[in-house]
């Protein structure tokens, strides 16, 4: 066993370890896929956990001796982030359990966020309060890629948000362990690239586009095009992945 705990999070390392024996028995499912995510409440406090899909012989081998498991990598993530002015869910803890001398299961823990998911405002754009969320969202993606950060998995489910007393819109991001860090701002293609993955109805991509232009002096219309371009074939590309799936099944 491989586990590392957050320092300002010492309290919940009894937790962190039982996790392989709490984790099928206890929790509320908050999703059940590929993954599991479940929360948790230990210590009084409100947790996340990612139970990540075990890994085949081949990718076993490749977590265990060339790259960091997904588990770690989200932790990782989560602190590079926070270092950078960029929230996600306090991380907590990660861990990794062997079998054989290879990974089998790993686990990450996060404090528990009560942001709304985007896709519950870009599923319901235009009606009233949409427009100047997506319009805050816009301005946010531009600091990521000014900023040097790819989220790849850049998907309006892994995006949070909410508003302060204030006024003031405040965003999160999750599902963090493929993430890209440059010390340098991303090109205009890579921003672009970036975008597509933004799964969202095409009026509501449309408009965080025709903003994101807006934001950084780019011409609305080319913006548009490029990123209509590239969503499209996004999304071609993966149709045929889903049936060469199909047909390899």
């Amino acid at each position: 066993m491989h586990i590392h705990v957050n320092t300002a999070s010492e309290h919940l390392r009894d937790f962190a370890e039982r996790l392989p024996e709490l984790f099928d028995r206890e929790g509320e499912v908050l999703h059940a896929g590929r993954n599991t995510i479940k929360a948790f409440e230990a210590e009084g406090e409100r947790l996340v956990v990612k139970r990540f899909k075990r890994p085949n012989l081949l990718r076993a081998v490749i977590y265990t001796f060339f790259r960091r498991s997904k588990a770690r990598r989200s932790y990782e993530h989560a602190v590079r982030l926070r270092a950078l002015g960029v929230d996600s869910p306090e991380p907590v803890a990660w861990s990794e359990y062997r079998r054989r001398g290879l990974l089998c299961d790993s686990y990450y823990v996060s404090r528990r966020s009560d942001y709304t998911p985007l896709s519950q405002t870009t599923a319901r754009f235009p009606a009233a309060g949409t427009l100047p969320v997506l319009e805050a969202f816009a301005r946010f993606a531009v600091q990521l890629h000014e900023k040097g950060i790819e989220h790849r998995d850049f998907n309006h489910g892994n995006i949070l948000w909410d508003r302060t007393p204030a006024g003031a819109y405040r965003f999160q991001l999750i599902d963090i362990n493929r993430m890209h860090f440059d010390d340098r701002p991303l090109s205009s293609r890579a921003c672009m690239i970036n975008l597509r993955r933004l799964s969202c109805p095409a009026v509501a991509f449309l408009y965080i586009l025709d903003r994101y232009a807006e934001t950084r002096g780019w011409d609305v219309d080319d913006t548009l095009l490029r990123g209509t371009f590239f969503r499209l074939a996004f999304g071609r590309r993966k149709q045929l992945r889903k049936r060469f799936r199909h047909r390899k099944g």
